[in-house]
């Protein structure tokens, strides 16, 4: 006989009435609750998305510009109201953009009106240079062996419509002019560096010389020191800090150091056993730390300091091919960019750390005189044929793609090649460091290790609550527990944070005696318990175990908590901590993944246990009377019956946990040293998904690279949610159907 429920046989119109307005009105959260989902879903896409567009450049002027010389260094003020070149002539000229009207067009070149010209040298071809800080300056072989630096500053006025207005001035610290070269001979090579102040400190600015008798001449500021050479050099570059100088001889490249008034060759690199091609050029990258190498076959090197042997060593890290025999290079003055034109007038835009490479096909009609990127980096400024053309630029993101996301990376300072998040520092040449992989692998840690302390006591405390307890206590044990999952995991966090991870620190031998005995004990106590007659077993009271065994870990606490000092007195050293980090070389760090796995799996067991319990007290009592009855014992119910039949939700519950502990956030926060670091070591810190979302969105700015990463974890973790969630359902229908003919 089939029985159906009185909603289903109520012939009132009412009650169908109120069966169908709920029945629907069900049905609508429901969809409601998808609609949400997929709201949330796309908008985490919108703000993830423009990470992966492709860079954009586009002609937006062109104007002629009356210079004598050719143009050799080009650039422009940070509003974009100016452009300046210094030609070959050693002239400096200053001019006004044109006002746009419409596309630019070939035929119609506005002349720019000028606003500064002057002659800086009353040579026909000086020796120049550029350096890109805060504002330009200009190195200049005045007359033959002598040097004057110059500054370009741009002054906002702002009485009457904000315009900008340049002023020229020589620099004070290496006073009006350098005698380079006493006999009056024309430079060969010239270089400057200008560092920014570190801490309050002034840095004396750098300028570095090569004279016609090859003597390679360096003031800091105004100390002098000469350096004879043996062969003549091709090319020099300084270092943004002023304290690497590189000299290009033929096939070798050496790498000297400025320390104080100390001129000293560091090392010499042989060219020929590391490229295959001739270097063609050089310049140093955004920061002042990396040096490109232009290479005769247009391939463009990296190379920056790496450790070795406890020594820097200047290291080619990675290539690059952007074009067909690269003939101009042009870094950006900010973030680890360049723009490169080959022979054939391409245009690419590169991404040193990331490998982002965008080509731009057929942009110039010659290959141009200078190239430069504006301050901003939104616009390139190009000289070709005389003209000057002004490109706008759309290269919000370079630095990040799948490569610096999910891949190792080699960083500036780094040995080798590795996952790093580190989004921020003090130091202006810094590079933002925004690898996914450290924030996954801390979650997944996590997650883990509380599941290595919870699943073993939850699914323990369900089988005895629901299989062994007698009703009459289960009523008061099973609502105590799920109780403390109202906990504020807030609470949790500051506990462990500011109570137990300073007393493990202080306790580590006693913890994991702890850690230890409990297993052995339990196990002990079972077979002890197992080794009791059974006629005698009858006779005790229901849930005696629990009259022995609590009684026995509190013995276990108190134990471990007296003998651990013994143990570090005896096998440690008296001091655990310091035997642990100096003679095993195992990193501790005081709030670790122990410590946050002990509270993590303080607030994940009432998860687990209630629906565990609930899973195994719903098991049928015929199956296990029927199992009883053809003489299986209580255990042999329990791990052939019971718990298959219950394994479905057994599995929900464990599944759960994990869920609630992939995104936990307070106790991760405040239980952590919030580290983004690789490593299984249980007493290192880690940083997780959620609290990385949780330190950081209030410090990043809206739109920025950082920003939109940081939407990318928050659409991983969400990923994570669902995959996981749904292979748990899968999982869970397949036991069901497996178990459920029992």
């Amino acid at each position: 006989m089939i029985h159906s429920s009185p909603s289903l046989t109520d012939t009132r119109p009412a009650r169908r009435f109120k069966d169908k307005l709920t029945r629907q009105t069900v049905r609508l959260g429901g969809v409601m609750v998808l609609v949400t989902l997929l709201l949330l879903f796309f908008y985490l896409l919108t703000v993830v998305v423009p990470l992966f567009h492709q860079a954009s450049v586009s002609l937006s002027e062109r104007f002629s510009v009356a210079t004598p010389g050719v143009p050799q260094y080009i650039g422009a003020d940070t509003r974009n109201q100016l452009a300046y070149g210094l030609d070959d002539r050693g002239v400096l000229t200053v001019v006004k953009r044109p006002s746009r009207s419409g596309t630019p067009a070939a035929s119609a070149v506005p002349r720019a009106q000028t606003v500064l010209q002057q002659p800086l040298s009353s040579m026909d071809k000086p020796a120049i240079s550029r350096v890109e800080a805060s504002t330009p300056f200009l190195a200049v072989e005045k007359t033959p062996g002598r040097v004057a630096v110059w500054q370009l500053r741009f002054r906002t006025q702002y009485q009457a419509d904000a315009s900008v207005v340049p002023q020229l001035s020589t620099m004070p610290a290496f006073g009006r002019e350098l005698i380079v070269d006493a006999s009056a001979q024309p430079l060969n090579q010239l270089t400057v560096a200008v560092p920014d102040s570190l801490h309050g400190q002034t840095i004396p600015p750098v300028l570095a010389a090569v004279t016609q008798d090859n003597r390679l001449v360096v003031y800091r500021g105004t100390q002098k020191s000469t350096v004879p050479l043996s062969q003549a050099v091709d090319h020099i570059a300084l270092s943004g800090d002023g304290q690497r100088l590189f000299v290009h001889q033929q096939n070798r490249l050496a790498i000297w150091r400025l320390k104080g008034n100390d001129l000293a060759l560091r090392e010499t690199v042989n060219l020929d056993n590391v490229v295959t091609s001739p270097v063609t050029k050089m310049a140093m990258l955004a920061g002042g730390r990396s040096l490109l190498l232009q290479h005769q076959d247009g391939t463009v090197t990296q190379w920056f300091d790496v450790v070795k042997n406890g020594e820097p060593s200047l290291t080619e890290v990675r290539a690059f091919s952007p074009g067909e025999g690269v003939a101009r290079l042009a870094p950006e003055r900010h973030r680890k960019s360049m723009a490169t034109v080959d022979e054939t007038g391409r245009l690419s835009l590169v991404h040193a750390t990331s490998k982002k490479v965008r080509h731009f096909d057929a942009q110039f009609t010659a290959l141009p005189d200078a190239l430069a990127f504006t301050p901003r980096a939104n616009g390139l400024i190009a000289v070709v044929d005389s003209q000057w053309q002004w490109l706008t630029v759309d290269n919000p993101h370079p630095e990040v793609s799948i490569h610096s996301l999910w891949q190792k990376v080699w960083y500036e300072g780094y040995p080798s090649p590795q996952y790093v998040w580190q989004s921020t520092s003090a130091d202006d040449s810094f590079e933002a460091k925004l690898s996914v992989v450290p924030v996954i692998f801390g979650t997944l840690k996590v997650a883990l290790v509380s599941l290595i302390f919870a699943v073993p006591m939850a699914i323990g405390a369900a089988i005895y609550t629901a299989y062994f307890m007698s009703s009459g206590l289960r009523r008061w044990v099973k609502p105590t527990v799920e109780t403390i999952e109202a906990l504020p995991t807030v609470i949790i966090g500051f506990l462990a944070g500011l109570w137990l991870a300073p007393w493990v620190e202080s306790h580590i031998a006693s913890v994991f005696l702890l850690l230890l005995l409990i297993p052995i004990v339990l196990l002990g106590l079972s077979g002890v318990w197992r080794m009791i007659p059974r006629y005698v077993r009858r006779r005790l009271p229901d849930n005696a175990q629990i009259v022995v065994i609590i009684p026995a870990l509190l013995l276990v606490g108190v134990f471990a908590a007296y003998l651990g000092p013994w143990v570090e007195q005896l096998w440690l050293g008296g001091d655990a901590r310091q035997f642990i980090t100096h003679e095993l070389g195992i990193g501790y760090d005081q709030r670790n993944a122990l410590v946050v796995g002990i509270a993590m799996g303080f607030a994940v067991v009432p998860t687990i246990f209630s629906m565990a319990e609930d899973a195994i007290f719903s098991v049928p009592p015929h199956l296990k009377n029927g199992a009883l009855a053809l003489g299986a014992t209580h255990w042999q119910t329990l791990t052939r019956v019971v718990l298959l039949t219950a394994s479905p939700g057994i599995f929900s519950a464990v599944m759960m946990g994990f869920g609630r502990a992939v995104g936990e956030t307070m106790i991760v926060l405040m239980a952590t040293g919030n580290t983004p670091i690789m490593d299984w070591n249980l007493l290192e810190g880690l940083r997780t998904l959620s609290a990385n979302i949780a330190v950081e969105m209030p410090e990043s700015e809206v739109g920025s690279s950082h920003y939109r990463v940081l939407f990318l974890t928050a659409f991983i973790l969400f990923v994570f949610t669902f995959v996981f969630n749904t292979l748990a359902e899968l999982i869970r229908q397949r036991l069901r159907d497996k178990y459920s003919n029992l």
